[in-house]
């Protein structure tokens, strides 16, 4: 999604990419002892889309989404139908493009797009939408983000308010990061540095400064997979057990009849990498995150880069956590491949591109069935094909261990360690200066909070208490935390066709917001 433009000048850079991929010896994906039920998404612009599309189809395994730079689920609607209302999906979906406009996305057609997820889930085409309400959400829009505009990140959000309770949708808007990966790994992997902080373009992967903690920088992936799994041992890049292992994802790529296809005709790469700690390897029971990349972030584009720097890997190692990165690729339909979809930019499919000439209904590529979703379920699957329940480790403590994992101006984000018979957890917030008081209670097998309505640059101090059915409870050590500052008001444009920032008269620019 950094960038669609059919034009000739992306026909010329698909050829050179396509040339410049590198071979790779790419073996079978392996066979895991990881628990289906554990898995959690993740994805940056275009990703962003698939991964909510992952997570919404797939309701009933996936517990946690994290999307950053995208837009609600269906976000497309009737302009996906065949795929060619994709000037209108930008209108809508992005808002960041000076040359086609701004399509705002409604309270009704809100609405249909939420209408359009029940009524699939009753026709089986998605799984039920009730197991959303059991899904925690991570969620992240920079500020000088002008490819995809705060608007369509906040339609995301309220999206999730039809479904997910607000206490386990967290939101972060306000640091000044360009449209990117957020990594704070980037910098360490052999693969290459990071940009800064509010740069769009490059490898679309930046470093930004952790506000409003004094040093270090902000770790998106730590935030999200922690607010997944609770707290978690981060490994310096250096240090890292395993390496990243080329796959061949042609024996997932299926047609509509389940026939095996070549996985250019679904935009998808030859080679996809994984992520498999040593601990995983010698059949310990883990569990599989699954790292959409975005546009122009395929292997065709950027090699391993965003495999490499993306920062999950740091957080999986140690943690018994498989990380999956399926590989999209560019792709231009002509008159000889008529049947290869047209995505010159190496996109996940978000507005149909690969219902083209098939479907009399909008939205296929958005369900179970849909060509990409069904062909990364099965490496999932293949991935778990070993697998079993992975049992909670109980810590040998006499409290629940809190932590904060993440801030924005008005919210923080909680998670604890499990204490073994607990009925449920009680959270007690203090504002600066005030009295303790409860504001949640949760049942046991809920290990974070998500504390909303909270005052910008302002200090709060957070409790948790685990409850027995018998006993008094056991209580954490207070942790203070300060909320960070709100976001400037700031309105960044990018042009697809020039591939650069500009202002909203069409100028590129090199100005952004602090």
């Amino acid at each position: 999604m950094h960038a669609v433009s059919l034009s000739s000048l992306a026909a010329l850079r698909l050829a050179a990419l396509l040339l410049a991929v590198p071979a790779v010896q790419a073996a079978d994906l392996p066979e895991l002892n990881i628990d289906l039920k554990q898995t959690t998404v993740s994805g940056i612009s275009s990703g962003a889309f698939m991964a909510v599309q992952m997570g919404v189809a797939h309701s009933a395994a996936v517990k946690g989404v994290a999307a950053t730079a995208g837009g609600p689920y269906f976000c497309a609607l009737q302009d996906a139908l065949g795929g060619a209302g994709v000037s209108r999906a930008i209108r809508r979906c992005m808002q960041g493009d000076p040359d086609y406009g701004v399509m705002p996305i409604t309270a009704d057609t809100l609405a249909q797009m939420q209408a359009s997820a029940r009524a699939w889930s009753a026709r089986g085409l998605i799984d039920p939408v009730d197991g959303l309400a059991g899904q925690t959400v991570w969620l992240f829009h920079g500020y000088n983000d002008g490819i995809v505009k705060k608007p369509a990140n906040d339609a995301l959000r309220d999206w999730y308010g039809g479904f997910t309770p607000a206490s386990q949708v967290f939101y972060k808007d306000d640091l000044n990061a360009g449209h990117a990966q957020i990594s704070a790994a980037c910098a360490d992997a052999t693969s290459g540095s990071c940009n800064p902080c509010a740069q769009t373009g490059g490898k679309f992967i930046n470093a930004c400064a952790d506000k409003p903690a004094a040093g270090g920088l902000y770790d998106a992936a730590g935030a999200a997979l922690q607010l997944f799994y609770g707290p978690l041992q981060r490994v310096a890049t250096a240090q890292l057990g395993s390496r990243l292992e080329p796959f061949e994802q042609k024996p997932f790529t299926k047609d509509r009849q389940g026939e095996p296809v070549m996985p250019i005709r679904l935009a998808m790469g030859d080679t996809g990498y994984v992520y498999v700690p040593q601990a995983c390897k010698t059949g310990e029971p883990c569990r599989l995150h699954i790292a959409f990349h975005g546009c122009m972030q395929d292997a065709g584009s950027i090699g391993t880069q965003f495999a490499a720097g993306a920062g999950f890997n740091e957080w999986a190692d140690k943690n018994r956590i498989v990380v999956l990165y399926p590989q999209a690729r560019a792709t231009i339909t002509t008159a000889v491949s008529s049947s290869v979809p047209t995505n010159p930019m190496g996109c996940w499919d978000w507005w149909g591109y690969n219902d083209f000439l098939y479907d009399s209904s909008a939205g296929r590529y958005a369900q179970k069935g849909g060509a990409q979703i069904a062909a990364v379920w099965r490496m999932a699957e293949r991935l778990a094909s070993r697998g079993a329940r992975v049992e909670d480790v109980i810590p040998a403590a006499t409290a629940p261990a809190l932590q904060v994992v993440d801030r924005s101006a008005s919210q923080v984000a909680l998670v604890w360690t499990p204490m073994a018979g607990a009925s449920a957890y009680r959270v007690a917030r203090a504002a600066d200066g005030g009295a303790e008081s409860d504001v949640a209670t949760l049942p046991a097998s809920r290990l974070s909070f998500v504390d909303g309505v909270l005052s910008p640059d302002s200090a709060y101090r957070y409790r948790v208490s685990a409850l027995f059915d018998s006993g008094e409870p056991a209580s954490s050590g207070v942790v203070e935390v300060r909320t960070a500052t709100s976001a400037p008001a700031c309105d960044p444009y990018f042009s697809l066709a020039k591939n650069t920032a500009v202002t909203r008269s069409k100028r590129p620019t090199t100005q952004t917001c602090p």
